[in-house]
């Protein structure tokens, strides 16, 4: 059986939680049965939108169980599994595969500078005693783990694991992408997480986008991606230049609360509080964010 795949628009979920600052594991429930409504074509949690590093392993876990469960099947489920230790990424990976998730992603380590050698050790130590054929995805965000997997370094991971599929790369250089894809002898599926860049990527190779606001404005990313499969670049590209009016609208804003707190005004969450120290929006913040949704909500496909 052909494995699933991270492409298209691929959703990095938040985590809900309860007033006290608990995962609201219901609410992750209901979240999931949201996104797989509104036609998305992947699920990905546990990453950064999802305040992994602010969870516990116990946790992140549970939320894991919670949403291949609640899929169960119908759309892919791919688990970030990248922690502040190899160890605790391992156990991520492995839980994964015994839950039934579709794939993994691995964050590169965070905060502590590593070499290229480091990297791979990194990498080997998580996917080595991983299924072969168990699909996984690198995920490289060097602004904020402050570590760059090059395409040299993917190129030789991908040599040696065949279970690799690709990388995430949240970055907005798209030469970058372009080098991902051209210097490998296997062709990586490549994703950008820069909604600026969605159809740029698409147009360079890559095989979809992981977007945080795709959450809430699901039918422009939806019709994006869709477009541009048709060959409907005119449509594509008005779809892409609403995605960058709204982004550009919600510039400054603090990205983790601003997507929770949308998803509450459009009632699919219960709170929009974050685990400290990300804090909450102030009223005027608010407003922005009020305008964007309504906006979207007036929006005929």
């Amino acid at each position: 059986m052909e494995k699933k795949r991270m492409k298209g628009v691929v959703i990095p979920m938040i985590t809900p939680m309860n007033e006290d600052g608990s995962v609201d594991y219901k609410g992750v429930e209901s979240f999931s049965e949201y996104l797989i409504n509104e036609g998305v074509d992947c699920l990905y949690p546990n990453g950064t939108n999802g305040e992994s590093l602010l969870l516990t392993a116990e946790e992140r876990q549970k939320i894991a169980e919670v949403i291949v469960k609640t899929s169960a099947g119908r759309i892919p489920v791919f688990i970030q599994c990248g922690a502040m230790s190899t160890a605790e990424t391992a156990a991520h990976a492995r839980h994964a595969v015994e839950i039934g998730a579709d794939g993994i992603g691995i964050m590169t380590p965070a905060f502590f500078t590593m070499d290229e050698e480091s990297l791979f050790q990194y990498y080997c130590d998580v996917i080595g005693p991983l299924p072969e054929d168990f699909p996984v995805y690198i995920y490289n965000i060097p602004g904020c783990t402050g570590n760059d997997l090059k395409p040299e370094l993917l190129c030789r991971l991908m040599k040696k694991y065949p279970n690799i599929a690709g990388i995430k790369y949240s970055n907005s250089d798209l030469m970058r992408v372009e080098n991902y894809i051209l210097n490998n002898e296997r062709k990586p599926d490549v994703l950008i997480g820069c909604d600026s860049l969605f159809l740029q990527c698409l147009a360079a190779g890559g095989v979809g986008t992981v977007t945080g606001p795709g959450a809430i404005f699901c039918r422009r990313f939806n019709r994006l991606y869709k477009k541009f499969c048709e060959g409907d670049l005119d449509g594509a590209m008005k779809a892409q230049q609403q995605i960058v009016k709204t982004d550009r609208d919600l510039e400054g804003i603090p990205g983790i609360p601003a997507l929770k707190t949308m998803l509450k005004m459009k009632g699919v969450i219960s709170t929009d509080v974050c685990r400290k120290p990300l804090r909450a929006l102030t009223a005027e913040e608010c407003k922005v964010l009020d305008r964007a949704v309504k906006e979207y909500e007036k929006e005929e496909d």
